[in-house]
């Protein structure tokens, strides 16, 4: 309910209006069978539950049916911004059988905001975490190129220790895929992309042992183009029908390496042979279709869309975070798998913490974590309303802060890396304030 607000698509138009006063029935026989409801605060609600009854009336809610099962923490998060109460029917939920993506728990294990450690204390482990997997990524690509085997135990350590840092605080790791490399672009994003992948993991509620596993096909998705020439990788032009053939041929180039490396999981493999597939079969370089696509590569898929739109290319700017997670929204169903979309913007957050975002009054912070309102995160100021450099402090937006005139603050809109001269990496190396 929430994403289908913010994020819109074209090809899934809202229901008419007029279908809430054809769900009338409905209604009636929620009133008649009361004695089968259960009352609950909506700080209470789960995803599974079916929500028969609101405090107030249907009509004067945002929702266009009268009854919403609870599918994903969007719905409850949507229900809990207009609620204070629901009735709920036993006999039509079961969190034990709740609705779940490729056999997967329900949404909403394990989010940031159950981390025990905050953004502000993590950060500097998570970037000595994030420099010695940098390095040994770069080494590692390096080594392929030159002939040399891949070393499965350092690529399994330097994923460990993102899955320690992602564990004690995703937000971190988050904020660290939006620093971008000044070269070696390929180790870079396939370092994010690991990283990317174990935060969607985590909030799916999967174990330690298949966030690693996750983590090690994300960091060598990209293998691959070790094999692709310069000349075609750097091109900042389109590329021509022979360049993009091969620049296709990846998938399988990764597939070859992988196969022929001992120490590194079968699974690796094949989500370097996948991740290019997608659900509807224009995929490469086989066309699978939705069933036949490993889910490790479906997850593996979303975070390199995900960081491909949102880190400079040499034919195009960077997106901004929100216009990526919207673009990936406009694609569900289609390029990639929907329900792993919704548990994708759910993890990283509708403000992903690196994101530059600029509020009604004028200033411009970036987004340091999320809280428990996926549209108030906790931003650092860094400009006042005219542009100007200002003390850098953290404003909690789910606080609701005020500004100097007494306004709350409230997100206007986002901006790529880049807007405003600010880098975030920069920031970040000159001891950007987090505390």
């Amino acid at each position: 309910m929430l994403f289908s607000k913010l994020f819109k698509s074209e090809d899934k138009a809202p229901e008419p209006r007029t279908r809430r006063r054809a769900a009338q029935p409905q209604r009636e026989r929620t009133q008649r069978t009361r004695k089968h409801h259960v009352k609950i605060d909506v700080k209470d609600l789960r995803v599974g539950m079916f929500v028969v009854e609101l405090d107030k009336p249907w009509e004067e809610s945002s929702f266009m049916f009268q009854g919403l099962e609870i599918k994903s923490p969007a719905d409850v998060l949507a229900v809990q911004k207009e609620c204070q109460h629901v009735w709920v029917d036993y006999d039509e939920f079961s969190l034990s059988k709740a609705p779940k993506a490729e056999g997967l728990p329900a949404a909403g294990v394990g989010s940031s905001l159950d981390s025990a450690i905050p953004v502000e204390e993590e950060i500097d482990a998570a970037m000595e975490v994030h420099d010695l997997a940098s390095q040994a990524i770069s080494n590692l690509f390096e080594e392929i190129r030159l002939g040399a085997e891949i070393d499965g135990g350092k690529v399994k350590q330097a994923v460990n220790g993102c899955v320690d840092s992602i564990l004690r605080n995703p937000d971190a790791s988050v904020w660290l895929t939006r620093i971008q490399a000044k070269h070696e672009a390929t180790a870079q994003h396939s370092l994010n992309v690991a990283a990317l992948s174990i935060v969607m993991a985590k909030s799916m509620g999967l174990t330690n042992r298949e966030m690693e596993d996750v983590g090690v096909c994300g960091m060598l998705h990209d293998v691959g183009k070790t094999s692709i020439s310069s000349e075609v990788l750097e091109k900042k032009g389109p590329l021509n029908a022979e360049e993009m053939a091969e620049m296709q041929r990846h998938a399988r180039y990764g597939r070859d390496i992988l196969l022929s490396t001992k120490s590194v999981m079968s699974g690796a493999a094949d989500v370097a042979h996948s991740h290019h597939e997608r659900p509807d079969g224009l995929g490469y370089p086989r066309k699978l279709t939705d069933d036949s696509i490993p889910l490790f590569a479906k997850i593996v898929s979303i975070a390199e869309a995900y960081d491909t739109m949102t880190i400079n290319q040499p034919y195009r700017a960077a997106f901004s975070p929100s216009d990526a997670l919207q673009e990936l929204y406009a694609q569900r169903g289609k390029q990639f798998d929907e329900d792993l979309v919704i548990r994708f913007i759910d993890s990283v957050g509708i403000f992903p913490p690196g994101s530059i975002v600029e509020m009604l009054n004028g200033e411009v912070g970036i987004v340091l974590s999320n809280t428990s309102d996926k549209l108030r995160p906790r931003v650092i100021m860094i400009l006042d309303a005219i542009g100007e450099p200002t003390a850098q402090r953290i404003v909690d937006l789910s606080q609701m802060d005020v500004d100097n005139e007494g306004n709350i603050y409230q997100i206007k809109t986002t901006h790529s890396d880049g807007a405003y001269g600010i880098d975030v990496g920069d920031f970040q190396r000159a001891g950007l304030r987090m505390g």
